[in-house]
């Protein structure tokens, strides 16, 4: 069985998968102060969720936390007994065409992998996460590079932190572009900020590579965007996760082969 673990600036997603069925996943804080050991019996207590006796024999971590993934790799090996790889450009055989392929995210990496694999290229994965990221795959499988944006949650926080008379609103779809409160004119004011940024970004992309692109949405409020977008082809919130896991798949492979 393969566990897999994304560490973000906010939350870390796991997944235990055999094969490409997906047993489990989770999510937690990432709380880069946490010690090896509150890592490791935070997985173990995980694991005993699984349908059935997790065996884990390989282990493939993304993370954009330095102090996370130190303490992640030792809980790992600590109480697993398993030697975690850690995702980056020098494990994968996508051609990483960019001026620096270690610039590029282990995050990006996995959400290009499982594209690579799972749909019809080109394409862009757009991955709203802290930053919203657009990642681009050539009809090649080629990671041509991408664009870094902003996050929704940035945004907002930057909003009301930084104007006293504005406050926290939830993420969604307003019922009206012209809102009638101070709650609703801010909710409209980031829905299509993001909604149209998505829009305008896919186009300019498309008209650069002269033909249209096949593009998934995953990471927080993809589902939101997806579902009103129609630049976005598909929604997976998994798409890192099964990027990942297409990695140790591969590993596996070349070891028996």
């Amino acid at each position: 069985m393969n566990l897999v673990i994304d560490i973000g600036n906010t939350v870390v997603k796991v997944a235990l998968f055999i094969e490409e069925k997906m047993l489990l996943k989770g999510t937690f804080s990432t709380h880069p102060q946490r010690e090896a050991d509150e890592w490791g019996i935070l997985l173990k207590n995980f694991l005993k969720e699984a349908p059935e006796k997790p065996l884990v024999d390989k282990v493939v971590i993304s993370s954009v936390v330095q102090a996370t993934l130190l303490a992640m790799k030792k809980a790992v090996s600590r109480y697993f007994s398993v030697p975690p790889l850690e995702l980056s450009y020098k494990v994968v055989d996508i051609p990483i065409l960019c001026d620096n392929p270690a610039e590029v995210g282990a995050d990006r990496i996995a959400n290009a992998v499982a594209v690579r694999r799972m749909y019809r290229l080109p394409a862009v994965a757009i991955d709203f996460g802290t930053a919203t990221t657009f990642d681009v795959i050539s009809d090649k499988g080629e990671y041509l590079g991408g664009v870094i944006a902003p996050g929704i949650r940035a945004t907002s926080e930057s909003l009301w932190e930084k104007a006293e008379k504005l406050f926290p609103v939830e993420f969604k779809k307003p019922e009206r572009v012209i809102g009638k409160n101070t709650a609703d004119s801010i909710i409209s004011g980031l829905f299509y900020t993001f909604l149209g940024m998505v829009r305008e970004i896919i186009g300019q992309i498309e008209r650069e590579m002269g033909r249209e692109v096949f593009v998934v949405a995953t990471g927080g409020w993809g589902e939101v965007i997806g579902s009103e977008c129609e630049k976005i082809s598909k929604v997976n919130p998994d798409l890192t996760l099964q990027g990942l896991n297409f990695v140790a798949l591969d590993i596996i492979k070349k070891r028996e082969g």
